[in-house]
């Protein structure tokens, strides 16, 4: 065990820590909103078309950069990432007829309630990684 560390810790090669420094604009973070939901085993059919639904409207709504969906396997639990151009404009989506009514669709659907986390990256990451 202890080769295998030590040749482990030889072949990892960290970067050196460097700070960035942003001017303060709006533009200079992106919004990733992380959402868990555990669907009722009976309700993922319907529940996918009630995602899909939502996708397909927020994907065209202004500032929303990316939506993915991942579903665990052998789980009905989802994954759902969405990747927004700033906080406000998120707070605004949230506020869409279409995603009130993926909402109070979920009370009937999920199992759990949903967990949502939210997390600001630098916007320069979404830009180089997207070019």
């Amino acid at each position: 065990m202890w080769k295998k560390l030590v040749l482990l810790s030889q072949e990892l090669r960290l970067e050196p820590v460097e700070e960035e420094v942003l001017e303060s604009t709006t533009k200079s973070h992106i919004l990733i909103v992380q959402r868990q939901l555990s669907v009722l085993e009976e309700e993922v059919e319907e529940f996918r078309l009630a995602l899909r639904q939502y996708i397909d409207c927020a994907s065209t709504q202004t500032g929303c950069l990316h939506i993915a969906v991942q579903r665990l396997a052998n789980e009905s639990r989802f994954i759902l990432y969405e990747f927004w151009e700033q906080s406000n404009v998120w707070k605004n989506h949230l506020q869409t007829n279409y995603s009130k009514t993926f909402q109070r669709g979920n009370v009937d659907f999920l199992e759990t309630p949903e967990i949502m986390t939210t997390m600001l990256v630098p916007a320069s990451w979404w830009v180089l990684n997207n070019n």
